[in-house]
This record gives structure tokens, sequence and C-alpha cells, in this order.
């Protein structure tokens, strides 16, 4: 516990530098896509596969820069890229001498590549909000309303972990999902469900976000339910190929991927509700 402690000290600082201005958001969202897709891969090869790291990063990276980008043009972006890289991928098989695993490494490397950067560039998308913030607790501190959001996705979903673990450890006995992982139980389940809720009503007067409590705790809610959602399907993979953990990257913690598995659900559904009540 004291490792994990002592990890989250040292990235929390990381982070909300990182997500206070929009190209280092950007650069922080690339970086993290590179390494849970070199995680990601590495796992589907432990398991016989053979995704292709390069092509998986580039196409990571894409539609990441096509997220960051997409407010300065009207051409659709995302759509050039899933076109592009669907083509890129077949090219980059067609032209291997050995094609026995083909189909399946090109299925793989696109998936893992949407996957990993698909659903993390939703912070981008977050990042990009606008709506001004009304006061807050720390209106002093001026923080951009995309971060704000930002930060605030983060905290529901790292905290609806931390309140499913803690209430999981000390009361958990019924087994939420024995066969992918067994240490999660419903009690814990519904803990973090509490920790999400508070946080987000929470949130609310602390950054000054332009949205009412019942609407906070609808995104609590969603978070609570996709949060571990992501984390199951992050074990759904790593069962498959009898791995623990995607990497051993942040002490106490294990990899990013293990670290991101939640944010990945959350981070696109937080973000489309929140445009949603904002119309």
């Amino acid at each position: 516990m004291a490792t994990r402690i002592a990890s989250v000290v040292v990235l929390l600082p990381l982070i909300i530098a990182g997500v206070w201005w929009p190209p280092t958001t950007a650069l922080l969202a690339g970086l993290v896509i590179a390494l849970a897709i070199g995680e990601l891969f590495a796992i589907f090869r432990h398991g016989g596969y053979a995704p292709r790291l390069i092509e998986g990063i580039a196409i990571g990276w894409l539609i990441c820069a096509a997220t960051f980008f997409q407010p300065l043009t009207t051409i659709d972006l995302a759509l050039v890229v899933v076109f592009g890289s669907i083509i890129g991928a077949f090219i980059a098989e067609i032209v291997r001498r050995d094609r026995q695993t083909s189909l399946l490494s090109w299925a793989l490397t696109f998936a893992g590549a949407y996957y990993v950067g698909g659903l993390l560039s939703s912070y981008l998308l977050l990042r990009q909000l606008e709506s001004p913030l009304q006061g807050g607790w720390l209106a002093f501190a001026h923080i951009p309303p995309g971060a704000a959001w930002v930060f605030f996705t983060l905290a529901i979903t790292w905290l609806q972990d931390t309140g499913a673990f803690f209430v999981g450890r000390a009361f958990g006995r019924t087994k939420m999902a024995p066969v992918l992982s067994p240490k999660k139980s419903w009690e814990g389940f519904f803990g973090g469900m509490a920790a999400a809720i508070a946080t987000a009503l929470f949130c609310v007067p602390l950054l000054g976000l332009p949205i009412t409590l019942v609407e906070a705790a609808i995104l609590g809610v969603a978070a609570g339910i996709f949060g571990p959602l992501g984390d199951l399907a992050e074990s759904l993979i790593k069962r498959q190929v009898g791995v623990k953990d995607s990497g051993f990257i942040i002490p106490g913690h294990g990899g990013i991927l293990d670290r991101i598995d939640s944010i990945l659900f959350t981070g696109p559904v937080i973000y489309y509700l929140v445009v949603l009540f904002s119309h």
C-alpha cells in the first residue's frame, strides 16, 4: 500500500501539469498510448499472437492527432484515420513475406490500437470543452474548463476504484465475476459506486462545474458502472492468455494498462453525457 501511495504522489503532479495545457495533454496522451499499446501487444504475443507493434502505435498516434487537430478543420479527421489505418494495416500485411497469421495480426493490431488510442483520445475531447466554470472553491487556481473536466473524470474513476478496493477488502463476500476477476465482489462494486457519486457531487462546488447535482450524480453512477467494466475488459484479455499484470512500470500498480483500464471506458461515456447535459 505504501508503494501504491508513493507512486500516486509522484504521478499526480505530472498528470495535473500535463493536462493543464492542450498541447501537453496531447503529448501525455501520446506517451500513454505508446506505452499501453506496447503492453497490450506484449500480452497478445504471450498468447501466441503476432500483432504489429509499429503499426499499432502509429494508428494510436494518428487517432490522438486527429482528435487534437479536429477543431482546426471541417474535415472529419477521425474518419480519415479509420479509412487510412484500415488500408495501411492491410498494406503492411500484403508486403510481408510470411502471411500465415496476417488476418489475425491485422485484426489484433487494428482493434488493439483503437481499444487504447481511440478510447483514450476521449480525454482530448474532454480537454476541448470550453463551457465556463462557475467559480468554485478552486477558482483562485484559474483551472481551464477542459482541464477541470479531465480532472473530474479521472477523480471519479480512480476514487471509484479505490472505494471498491477498500470496501471489497473489508466486506466483500459475494463474488462479482469469479472467472475474470476473483477478488471483485458486489459489496466492493457498491462501495465504489458510492465513492464515485460522492466524488462527483463534491467536484461540482470544488471545480465550479456547470452542471446540477443531479447531473453530477448521474455522471458518478456512469463511472461506477463503466469503470469496473473497463477493468473487467482488461481482465478478459489477460485471462485469455494467462497473464496477471500488463507490466511493472508503476510500482505497486502494475503496468500502464492496468492503471488506465477503467478510464478507457469512463472517458467517452462521461464526455458524451456532459455534451448531452450542455444541450
